[in-house]
């Protein structure tokens, strides 16, 4: 056999062999729906905690706003100024908001203490994970 017919001989195998079956795609296409999945669930996650941290920074933010009104007027807002009071008195720039864009819950519960509250991605009271209330008191 001389090397011409070799080479002729690998390329006819290589032709023979160089599609893929129908099985075989179709197991290729089942893996990568599996690690799209995978990669949703665990960016879906991620963005929730995100949102939990953001909104546990404003509330800082907002608490810091309403100890700077307390040194400068004495008390906290009354719970029916609530948090425009901040915003009135050019504390903030704009009414707070968490990262779902739901409304602080604000009660002073005397002139020395307050309770500030978002509830969560739900906006209902109680709940788990991202839907837990997050709580700053005074």
């Amino acid at each position: 056999m001389n090397l011409r017919a070799i080479k002729q001989s690998l390329r006819q195998v290589s032709r023979a062999q160089s599609g893929m079956t129908l099985i075989e795609i179709m197991v290729v296409v089942a893996i990568m729906g599996m690690l799209a999945t995978l990669v949703t669930v665990y960016v879906i996650g991620q963005q929730e905690e995100a949102k939990v941290d953001g909104t546990k920074i404003q509330l800082r933010s907002v608490v810091e706003a309403l100890e700077m009104y307390k040194v400068k007027y004495g008390s906290f807002p009354t719970t029916e100024q609530g948090l425009q009071e901040l915003v009135t008195r050019k504390l903030m720039r704009t009414m707070p908001k968490d990262t779902w864009q739901g409304d602080f819950q604000y009660v002073r519960n005397n002139l020395n203490s307050f309770s500030l509250k978002s509830l969560g991605a739900d906006g209902i009271a109680g709940g788990e994970g991202a839907n837990m209330d997050l709580v700053e008191e005074q």
